[in-house]
């Protein structure tokens, strides 16, 4: 359900509003009369999807999913969408990400799907809709959502007689406390191959990345919100009291695996990763809730976390929505979306379906697990908007927040830079932007 971010993204160098609310075209084509067979084509890369698919095909006859897996995924398979689009040649709905939807809408790869689902205000949250929502506009049925958790190996905790720290403060004073009685062991890392790492962990702090007031955008990637969360860590690696060693390298892989990570700062799906990362430790880890900055607050940001989106180049956009809303909202959809992608639903009655009683395989020592998922999911808290140049600001973090750790230079320097290559794109690309 998660994928890193790579390669860039073409947007079209338009004067566009806040994501193109105003000049986005919502499809209103041929729909079915129930008597013929409709076949809709469907790109997605999840593993399991085609279970999911196969689950709505049985129960829909006459409205026939065709799956596909996209030759790359992320960033690669958006900038395919946008190019395609004029031709006509894009499948009726697209799996996207949801830092990622504001650039297709921008772009109007996607149109809005308010004409045939309806009363999703009642069934999300605020921060889950604010995903999937532009000027008042839905483009799309929030699928999953992905909390921010802290994980870490109970066995070695429990024998240096450590807890799980609630704060970022007790985060400082037990990494201080695991690095004094074994050097060769850290509470954690710092990564700067994961911007939607940061963003995450920023959203916690009450950072505000982008906003949109008509057709002007304001950007505060270096707000004091996002620089106090660099800073933490700055202090920390400057200390050496956290790995700089980024998330998914060999050398991370291995040293989640031998016990020199002992936590790991990760998201709901984290135990979907781990069997891969550090098989050796199965149910050794415990998930707990992410440190707060301040005592007792349950905010927490997201990282990673998807859509589906339906295509301007469908002919059948109420038939493609409604697959979107059986799949994102359905009981029997969520429930497939569970079993086979293991996914965990935005909605909050998703989360309490039966096929979430059992924890995942790698974290069969904790089984409430899900549970605590489903209580994180209640604080989360999001950006109000996803820039339309997300992917910019985030190979900008890479690159600045990669040479910050080489040079020794601060961190919150590197926030600096992100704000600055952001803004430049985004007026070279024909965007308003204050200040």
């Amino acid at each position: 359900m998660y994928v890193r971010i790579g390669a860039g993204l073409v947007i079209a160098a338009l004067a566009l509003t806040a994501c193109s609310g105003n000049d986005t075209k919502t499809t209103s084509g041929p729909t079915s009369t129930g008597t013929e067979k409709i076949e809709l084509t469907y790109v997605n890369w999840d593993g399991g999807m085609d279970k999911v698919v196969d689950d709505w095909n049985k129960l829909n006859p006459n409205i026939q999913v065709k799956l596909t897996k996209p030759s790359g995924t992320g960033y690669t398979l958006y900038n395919k969408l946008i190019t395609n689009n004029k031709a006509g040649t894009n499948p009726d709905i697209t799996e996207v990400e949801y830092q990622a939807l504001p650039a297709l809408i921008a772009n109007q790869v996607v149109v809005p799907i308010d004409d045939y689902v309806k009363g999703l205000d009642t069934k999300y949250d605020k921060a889950s809709l604010s995903q999937v929502q532009f000027e008042g506009k839905t483009y799309g049925v929030p699928q999953n959502v992905c909390p921010m958790i802290f994980f870490y190996r109970k066995d070695v905790f429990d024998k240096l007689g450590l807890k799980a720290p609630a704060t970022w403060a007790e985060y400082a004073t037990t990494a201080a406390a695991i690095h004094k009685a074994d050097p060769k062991k850290y509470i954690g890392n710092f990564t700067a191959a994961d911007p939607g790492w940061f963003a995450g962990l920023a959203q916690q702090a009450g950072a505000n990345w982008w906003k949109a007031d008509g057709d002007t955008w304001t950007v505060n990637i270096n707000d004091a919100a996002s620089k106090k969360v660099a800073d933490f860590w700055d202090d920390l690696i400057t200390k050496g009291l956290v790995s700089p060693q980024p998330n998914w390298s060999a050398q991370w892989n291995t040293d989640m695996n031998n016990g020199t990570l002992i936590g790991w700062v990760g998201a709901q799906w984290g135990p979907n990763q781990l069997p891969s990362i550090a098989k050796d430790t199965a149910g050794k880890w415990a998930a707990a809730p992410l440190p707060a900055w301040t005592a007792g607050d349950t905010t927490v940001g997201i990282w990673g976390g998807e859509t589906e989106a339906v295509t301007a180049n469908s002919k059948h956009p109420a038939e493609a929505a409604k697959f979107v809303e059986w799949m994102n909202s359905s009981e029997a959809g969520m429930a497939s979306l569970i079993k086979n992608v293991q996914a965990f639903p935005a909605s909050p009655a998703g989360q309490q379906l039966p096929e979430l009683k059992s924890p995942p395989p790698f974290m069969s020592n904790q089984p409430d697990y899900n549970t605590l998922m489903a209580t994180a999911a209640k604080g989360v808290r999001t950006f109000d908007i996803w820039g339309p140049n997300a992917n910019v600001t985030f190979d900008a973090y890479s690159n600045a927040f990669g040479s910050a750790l080489q040079k020794k230079t601060p961190l919150s320097g590197a926030l600096d830079t992100m704000q600055e290559a952001t803004v430049a794109d985004m007026k070279k690309l024909g965007f308003q932007v204050a200040g």
